[in-house]
């Protein structure tokens, strides 16, 4: 046992090491590790717990990598390399090709390479007169700084695109981290079993890591679009940014649609209905178009007539435009909806234009849609209903359903669902899709996806978004980062084609990716639900305790922050699918409506989610006001000095 005067030492060269800000002798040397595709790396996170393998779901230094998916799925990751001291340059990174472990045959599994783009974020998303406020969550919802200010990674550009300012191969600061995204697809035709493959990365110097990969693939198939989101884009915008050319709005359909999401276009005239024709009907996600991916030849859920209220008001010449272009909606479209008015709930628009569509032809086709957050649905007088999704009550949609009127949800804000924007950590959107399963919303609506312009009363004009993330003002005070934009623009031109890849079309974002990932997640939560309820209930209510009216209103959002938990809880969902399991729309629609029910009857029994409540977000401890541990070291400061004054005294006796 160490004398009192030892305690004090160690103690006392402890603290001095914890408070010394001097760099260690050891020169870092570079890093290579893999994190979940629910994880967002800033360039400045080096040396995490997440990097040496603590709290990592994915990764283990020495270990293999093993991801399991179902069959039509898509499994991704992200590469992670720190630089140390020195710069590194030219750096690859490989994945070879999965091949089955025993015998061979069936499809190749599909293997896309993404750099991963970095945005220098200096200021929130905010409200200028309430500054802790903002359109994306209320101000007890707001996530910290810590984590959401710096170099935050979004725009996803594939490695053979990237351009001199965001290269492939990679160039990482000395002390910075870069990254790769990778995404594997499973065909649904692939065989069930054990594949295996490597990821390489290496330098023009050697090689800095070679990890085995394992991918366990099992025999059920995965859904296709399990839930459903809408998300809208405007041609136009999308045009002058980009270019003219039915090439570039098609590959903005397919791109979405890979991601389990549709297009939401506004038909205006007949000519939009024919130029979108293959978008409609479904054969634009066919090999014949070009398309690689989930869904082959699925049309989308729904499409707008005339967005944001382009009909104006009714008239006898107006319902004759709008017939003109229902009438060339494909059957195969599930909701044709005339888009009345836009956040107007006393408009007497909606109610008119319903009583005109009833005596039409197409009354049976056209459902008279709103969007109103502030009003009980049934009294609006309208088929359909948008509520944004902080709006969503389970008492209105229960109702609603009753009447036979359609109650869907738009955007999002924390604490009640995820939000759009960036400056938020990546799993609120991957949250969303399993509040949806869990939710009988009809569907749900994204406002843009391509908000480049920032086009608002009160916007500021065309920004890069290679450069800004800050793309959304407005009259009231609102900034918000990466609202609306989901996509990237591919090609860029006039003063902004410094950041042009030159290529005509969009590119993913991880918000889109994390998004894809809790759809695909909800086909989970179905598949598994049919085989057993309970247990699947369970898991679902664990990982997103409190959503929409069952959250509190200025509190934290009740599931984590990290994705760890998720994907932990997707392991769980995949344990209780059998190998038989139906992938079926109709059974999927159904088994997800009673999942729907059931949650609504247990919230309506169950108290208010508060602060303190048990089943706060898997991943933190409750949130510690400013300051919280600025005790700490004048605590461990007097404990020194005691214990320094007490081996004094004992040496002096």
């Amino acid at each position: 046992m160490l004398p009192r005067s030892g305690i004090a030492l160690v103690l006392l060269s402890l603290c001095t090491a914890a408070l010394d800000p001097s760099p260690a002798v050891a020169e870092e040397r570079p890093r290579v590790w893999l994190a979940d595709d629910g994880t967002r790396v800033r360039r400045e996170d080096v040396g995490t717990p997440l990097s040496r393998g603590e709290g990592n779901a994915l990764f283990r230094p020495g270990e293999p990598v093993r991801l399991a998916a179902l069959r039509a799925e898509v499994v991704a990751f992200q590469v992670i390399i720190e630089a140390g001291d020195a710069p590194l340059e030219d750096i690859r990174v490989e994945l070879s090709a999965l091949a089955p472990a025993v015998g061979g045959g069936g499809p190749e599994l599909a293997i896309d390479r993404f750099v991963e783009h970095y945005v220098d974020v200096k200021a929130r998303s905010r409200n200028d007169r309430v500054p802790a406020e903002s359109l994306g969550w209320t101000p007890g919802a707001r996530p910290p700084d810590e984590g959401h200010l710096g170099h935050l990674p979004d725009a996803l550009i594939p490695v053979d695109l990237a351009p001199a300012w965001s290269p492939y191969p990679l160039s990482i600061p000395a002390g910075r981290a870069g990254a790769v995204w990778i995404d594997v697809g499973v065909p649904a035709a692939a065989h069930p079993g054990a594949y295996a493959g490597q990821l390489a990365v290496t330098s023009p110097r050697g090689e800095l890591a070679r990890i085995d990969v394992q991918l366990e693939v099992a025999a059920a198939e995965l859904p296709y679009r399990s839930v459903s989101f809408l998300a809208y884009y405007e041609p136009s915008k999308v045009a002058r940014r980009i270019g003219e050319g039915e090439g570039v709005e098609r590959q903005l359909w397919q791109l979405l649609h890979q991601h389990h999401v549709d297009g939401f276009g506004s038909l205006l005239e007949p000519a939009d209905a024919e130029r979108l024709r293959p978008a409609l009907d479904g054969s634009l996600y066919t090999e014949t178009h070009g398309y690689r991916g989930p869904g082959a030849g699925v049309p989308p859920a729904a499409v707008a007539l005339g967005a944001y209220g382009d009909f104006g008001d009714p008239s006898p010449e107006a319902l004759a435009r709008v017939e003109a272009v229902a009438g060339l909606v494909p059957a195969a479209v599930a909701d044709v909806m005339l888009y009345a008015i836009d956040e107007q709930c006393e408009s007497p628009r909606g109610p008119g234009w319903r009583r005109l569509v009833q005596g039409s032809p197409l009354a049976s086709r056209i459902l008279v849609g709103v969007t109103c957050g502030k009003r009980d649905p049934r009294g609006q007088g309208v088929d359909l209903v948008m509520t944004p999704a902080q709006g969503f009550r389970t008492e209105w949609a229960r109702g609603a359903r009753a009447q036979g009127i359609k109650y869907w949800v738009y955007n999002g804000q924390l604490p009640r669902s995820g939000t759009l924007q960036i400056d938020a950590p990546i799993t609120g959107m991957m949250a969303n899709g399993w509040i949806a399963a869990s939710h009988e919303i009809g569907r749900w609506f994204l406002w843009e996806t391509a908000f480049w312009h920032d086009g608002n009363r009160g916007g500021r004009g065309p920004i890069d978004p290679f450069v800004t993330y800050e793309n959304f003002h407005n009259r009231d005070g609102d900034a918000c980062l990466g609202d609306g934009m989901l996509l990237y623009p591919g090609t860029q031109r006039g003063e902004l084609a410094v950041h042009s890849i030159g290529f005509p079309g969009v590119l993913p974002s991880m918000r889109l990716k994390a998004l894809r990932r809790g759809i695909q997640d909800a086909g989970y939560y179905a598949l598994a639900r049919a085989a057993a309820p309970a247990a699947a209930d369970a898991i679902v209510a664990k990982t997103i305790p409190a959503a929409f009216d069952a959250a509190p209103e200025d509190a934290s959002a009740r599931w984590s922050s990290a994705g760890a938990p998720f994907y932990e809880a997707r392991a769980a969902l995949r344990g209780l699918i059998p190998a038989g399991a139906s992938a079926d729309r109709a059974v999927v629609a159904r088994v997800l409506a009673e999942a729907a029910v059931v949650r609504e009857l247990s919230s309506a029994s169950a108290p208010r989610a508060g602060a303190d409540d048990p089943a706060r977000p898997l991943s933190a401890a409750p949130p510690q006001p400013p300051g919280a541990r600025s005790w700490i070291l004048p605590v461990v400061a007097v404990a020194i000095l005691a214990l320094a004054m007490i081996a004094a005294r004992s040496r002096r006796g």
